[in-house]
């Protein structure tokens, strides 16, 4: 495993869920959903406008968004949902699904090898 593909690695899998998990913890209301709405519309449009000179970046960022979308799908779920439940199945899923894009990564790069 290259360097670059051990640092998404780690990245996915452990820095994902750490930061899915801290984010419901430090920001909750109608004003921190609204701001990770942004973050994420921010980092997707960066991750574009840098996709050409730097995709390496542009790729962190976009996985970046999508962790932040996770996180505020989940905040906006645990919201409505006050069943105890329920609520862990939200945050076990959301920690499933941040590592999703890593799937994604190394199925391309399976088909191009």
């Amino acid at each position: 495993m290259s360097s670059a593909a051990f640092i998404a690695f780690a990245l996915c899998f452990v820095a994902g869920p750490l930061a899915y998990a801290l984010l419901p913890r430090l920001v909750s209301g109608l004003t921190a959903r609204l701001a990770l709405a942004l973050a994420v519309v921010a980092s997707a449009l960066l991750a574009l406008v840098l996709q050409p000179s730097a995709p390496a970046s542009s790729l962190a960022l976009m996985w970046f968004a999508w962790v932040l979308a996770v996180a505020m799908m989940a905040l906006t779920l645990r919201r409505h949902v006050t069943a105890p439940a329920p609520r862990r199945a939200i945050a076990i899923l959301g920690l499933c699904a941040t590592p999703l894009p890593w799937f994604g990564l190394a199925t391309a790069r399976m088909m191009t090898s």
